[in-house]
C-alpha cells in the first residue's frame, strides 16, 4: 500500500469533516421537530451551528499556517458544545425525544 494514499490531501480525506456532515443531517431532522415559536431561536441556532462545524472544518483545511488552521477548528468545536448545549434544551422542554437527543450527542 502507498504511504500517499494515506495522507489528508482533500477536505473530503477528513474524517471529521465527514461526521460533521452527518450531524448536519440529523440537525435538520431535530429542527423540523421544533414548534414553529422556537424555530426562530433555538432551533435557527442550531441550524447555524450544524453548519458552522463542517464549514470551520473546511476552512481550517484551506489555511496556509498551521495555528490559522488549529483556530477553525477550535470554533469548530466550540460549535458542536452549542449543538450539545441547544439539544438538552430542546430536550429538556419536552421538543424532541431521548433517541434523537441521542443521536445528536452520539454523533457530536
Amino acid at each position: 500500500m502507498n504511504k500517499v494514499s494515506n495522507k489528508i490531501q482533500r477536505l473530503e480525506d477528513i474524517n471529521a469533516w465527514k461526521e460533521s456532515r452527518k450531524l448536519a443531517k440529523i440537525i435538520n431532522k431535530t429542527f423540523s421537530k421544533l414548534p414553529k415559536h422556537e424555530q426562530y431561536g433555538i432551533g435557527k441556532h442550531l441550524l447555524e451551528n450544524g453548519r458552522n462545524v463542517p464549514g470551520n472544518i473546511a476552512e481550517g483545511f484551506g489555511r496556509f499556517y498551521y495555528k490559522d488552521s488549529v483556530q477553525f477548528y477550535r470554533v469548530a468545536k466550540g460549535s458542536l458544545n452549542e449543538i450539545k448545549s441547544d439539544v438538552y434544551i430542546c430536550f429538556d422542554r419536552e421538543y424532541i425525544n431521548e433517541d434523537l437527543l441521542k443521536e445528536v450527542i452520539d454523533q457530536t
